[in-house]
């Protein structure tokens, strides 16, 4: 049996899918309002996270083994809240007409294995085994990285999603005629007793996540079709039209990485507390990352706008500022770029990391055009902010 995802039992899923089309004006205006819902979303979930990973370092005190596994889950839950967020922002730019397609090279095999490392916890809590085969191995073809990764990465999430617990799941692709073909098969475990129709193996999977897959494939002018084997094992084939390419490129970095094993604090060598200026208009925030920079042995001061975060990095000149980009009074951007103009080269030359919502590649080079030494995605987690800490706080500052 073969079917597409235009099938009216797979539709049903648009009634879940946000309506971006209420949103009127140009489609700037509406890539603004749509990075803007991402931002204000992303904020709370930047303050659960950094909550539960202040509870796992012990800023608190100890906990035991249940607490820890409850705040595991607390992580778990919110990551994948991270996720779906980027998913339903990203379906509504492509739906808005606000999203467009960059041509790189990239090398399949290494958007493959971003794709898997991103998918480790699901695969895992449903005890499935990801394979992945790219023939030949070298394969490297022209096509937006960061729409490719998706492609595989939500591809497998609808698979695994779709197969019984405790399987094998295998991704063939290879490359033909001009047609990427990227393949999933899945051998799953011991069958209920009663028929199973592939519709009801998709439901599990979710709407926003196979809405967004759909889109994608459209997107770059591909097609997208799943069968039913006799096995009653579900395989989906997506082809897409990309020209192979024999260039190599660095792997995409991920939005959320794997928190570090290691738990030394990023404290450089220097004889007085460095001083980290927050200006973020979040209190919670701000209320957990103080009390985690203060734990590991940094001096911190906080401004609520982008006026107040000027102030402060005038007149105390901290070894390093974080802030956030939507602030009343004064924005981010306008902060940075007003202390990058100061007379004082001490000012000037404070290292500054912008955090965002947004999420995306445009805003991070609007940050970096702005002033900001570094760029950090929210929600960001303990071990990432120390790794941010340990490249700008320089020793040498007095």
């Amino acid at each position: 049996m073969n079917n597409d995802l235009d099938s009216p039992k797979l539709r049903q899923h648009d009634s879940l899918r946000p309506n971006f089309s209420l949103v009127e004006g140009s489609i700037a205006e509406k890539n603004e309002f749509l990075g803007n819902m991402g931002h204000e979303l992303r904020n709370p979930l930047a303050n659960i996270i950094a909550q539960a990973e202040t509870l796992q370092e012990g800023v608190y005190g100890p906990m035991e083994k249940a607490q820890k596994m409850a705040v595991t889950a607390i992580q778990d839950s919110a990551r994948q809240l991270v996720l779906l967020i980027a998913d339903m922002v990203d379906l509504g730019k492509i739906d808005a007409g606000a999203s467009s397609l960059t041509q790189t090279a990239c090398m399949v095999s290494e958007k493959c294995a971003g794709s898997v490392a991103a998918l480790a916890g699901l695969s895992q809590s449903r005890s499935i085994q990801i394979i992945t085969e790219v023939e030949p191995p070298s394969l490297g073809v022209l096509a937006d990285g960061h729409r490719l990764q998706q492609i595989i990465t939500e591809l497998l999430s609808a698979a695994v999603l779709s197969m019984h617990t405790g399987g094998q799941l295998r991704l063939h692709i290879t490359h033909d005629e001009g047609v990427l073909q990227l393949q999933t098969q899945g051998s799953v475990g011991p069958l209920p007793s009663e028929p199973a129709l592939i519709f009801n193996r998709l439901g599990k999977v979710k709407p926003i996540g196979l809405a967004l897959l759909q889109k994608l494939v459209q997107f770059h002018g591909g097609t997208f079709e799943v069968l039913e084997t006799a096995a009653r094992e579900v395989c989906m084939t997506i082809r897409l039209p990309l020209s192979r390419s024999s260039a190599a490129v660095p792997a995409q970095e991920q939005p959320l990485p794997e928190p570090s094993v290691s738990h030394e604090a990023p404290l450089p060598a220097t004889s007085r507390q460095p001083i980290i200026l927050i200006a973020d208009d979040q209190p919670a925030l701000i209320a957990v990352t103080r009390n985690y920079l203060e734990s590991v042995g940094f001096q911190v001061i906080t401004a609520r706008d982008g006026s107040e975060a000027i102030q402060q990095a005038c007149t105390v000149q901290p070894d390093l500022i974080l802030m956030d980009v939507r602030m009343p009074v004064v924005d981010g951007l306008s902060a940075i770029r007003q202390i990058r103009a100061s007379t004082d080269p001490k000012t000037r030359d404070i290292a500054i990391v912008s955090l965002s919502g947004h999420s995306s590649a445009a805003d991070k080079e609007k940050c970096l055009a702005a002033g900001a030494t570094a760029y950090l995605n929210k929600p960001f987690g303990v071990r990432e902010l120390d790794r941010i800490i340990a490249e700008h706080i320089r020793p040498d500052r007095n």
